[in-house]
């Protein structure tokens, strides 16, 4: 019989040009193979495989795999090139393995091949729990030899025992089981980089790398090479041996994009088809690359606000804003701020004195009552100029160990002695807190719900403060459900 090579075509069984004396192997082999071309048409079979499924071979030929299994891995693999090895499934009673292959000619993905095996189903999975042992241990040492990062913190690590915090923590842990993105919101400072982290060390994800990335950082003319990396040779000045891209290393990991608010346009449009595909295409590539990461970027600007003046693109927000969190600046939870500030004086760097620091009364009001618009960033500089400047065997910071600034930010001054008037302030804060409740809630109709939102505190906090000063009755009963 004359094979299609020696008639000049290409194998009807789409595996090779050279010789049809492939085909006559694999009618014989023991595992059943069928193959399709990129749309999923049969194009070959063999018997077993016909055996197998009680498939008609000439019947088979005029069918699509989708006939026969609906929605089959197999497209997917034609679709994304990635092989999708050792799958196992139970057919009317017996447990099988699933190969799925795709065929790829000149970087062009043409069909694909499904293998199933039957026998020794057993031993193939022993071998497979070997193998899958294996790949774990060179992820590892691969990670180790490349120095790449894993997360450093946890939701535990997030201080603070207000109840929009603990609502923070609570959402974070749920959103971490998710494999969808996740954007964190918050003003600079507020500790937006730490959620990243603890989302990573609450997903299935832990064990894997932790990239970081500030967008804001990076040249715009560097970004793409950075992100996506570049092949050898593909501009002057290129490392030898090409570069790997943040999203590449992060396969199987997570990537965490910091000031994505910052991101070019045109590089808005890159993300989007890499997030929605998990395909990176490298500079000076024609094929894609696979990476199997998850996505968790954060931003201090207002998107929303962004998409409306074109700086941001509209349908990359959405994508992104599945899962949002918004870290709450220190101004809105007063009742952790103390709380931050000790746990921040415990755990500086570098800090000259063996023993422990606590802050001083005046200082503890101070706090209390300053806006910190840097937030927790700001406070960890302010605590650590106040540690430095403390007198030798000084174990509690005063205010004369506070940098200038804070003081004449936070501080009235008595016109009669100079001195700082800690408690006159604290009093006015008081009223003027007094009035921003009252006004919430004539605007409100006195429903307690709509009034803390007003005031971007919780409801349970309300309560407390209308305690607190004596502002009528608290009863919850007052506000409807809902």
């Amino acid at each position: 019989m004359e094979c299609a090579y020696d008639r000049g075509e290409t194998c009807s069984a789409g595996f090779c040009d050279k010789d049809c004396i492939f085909k006559f192997i694999l009618d014989i082999a023991h595992v059943g193979i069928c193959v399709t071309d990129k749309d999923g048409n049969i194009k070959y079979m063999n018997p077993k495989y016909s055996e197998m499924f009680k498939f008609d071979i000439q019947e088979a030929l005029t069918r699509n795999i989708c006939y026969y299994f609906k929605n089959s891995k197999l497209m997917e693999v034609i679709r994304t090139g990635i092989p999708d090895m050792a799958m196992k499934f139970s057919f009317q009673g017996q447990d099988a393995l699933v190969n799925r292959h795709p065929i790829i000619r000149n970087n062009e993905t043409v069909g694909g091949i499904i293998e199933v095996y039957f026998r020794d189903i057993n031993e193939l999975n022993s071998l497979i729990r070997r193998m899958n042992s294996l790949e774990q241990k060179v992820r590892y040492y691969k990670r180790k030899a490349q120095a790449l990062p894993g997360a450093r913190y946890s939701f535990e690590d997030i201080v603070g025992n207000s109840e929009t915090i603990r609502a923070l923590r609570r959402k974070g842990a749920q959103f971490a089981k998710s494999s969808q993105p996740v954007l964190v919101l918050g003003e600079s400072g507020t500790g937006k980089e730490l959620v990243a982290h603890a989302t990573h060390s609450a997903s299935q994800r832990a064990g894997e790398v932790f990239i970081s990335i500030n967008c804001a950082a990076i040249p715009k003319d560097l970004l793409e090479a950075e992100l996506f990396g570049y092949e050898e040779g593909t501009f002057t000045g290129a490392r030898i041996g090409g570069k790997v891209g943040k999203f590449e290393l992060a396969d199987r990991g997570t990537i965490f994009l910091d000031e994505i608010g910052d991101l070019p346009l045109e590089m808005q449009a890159k993300l989007l088809r890499v997030i929605e595909n998990k395909e990176i295409q490298k500079i000076g590539t024609s094929g894609p690359v696979y990476s199997d990461f998850r996505l968790v970027a954060a931003t201090n600007k207002n998107l929303e606000a962004c998409t409306a003046d074109g700086s941001f693109r509209e349908d990359l927000y959405h994508r992104l804003n599945m899962l949002a969190l918004r870290v709450p600046p220190l101004r809105e939870r007063s009742e952790d701020i103390l709380l931050i500030a000790q746990h921040l004086l415990d755990n500086l760097e570098d800090k000259p004195q063996d023993y422990r620091i606590l802050l001083g009364p005046k200082v503890k009001q101070l706090f209390d009552m300053y806006s910190w618009p840097g937030n927790i960033r700001e406070m960890k500089n302010v605590l650590s100029y106040a540690v430095f400047s403390l007198e030798e065997g000084q174990g509690e910071v005063n205010l004369r160990n506070l940098p200038p600034y804070i003081i004449e930010k936070g501080v009235v001054l008595n016109q009669k002695s100079g001195a700082p008037a800690v408690s006159s302030l604290s009093h006015a804060r008081q009223e003027s807190e007094k009035e921003a409740i009252l006004s919430a809630l004539d605007q409100s109709g006195n429903n307690k719900a709509a009034a803390a939102r007003l005031l971007g505190i919780s409801r349970n906090e309300l309560y407390k403060k209308l305690r607190r000063y004596g502002l009528g009755e608290s009863r919850r009963e007052e506000d409807p459900i809902g």
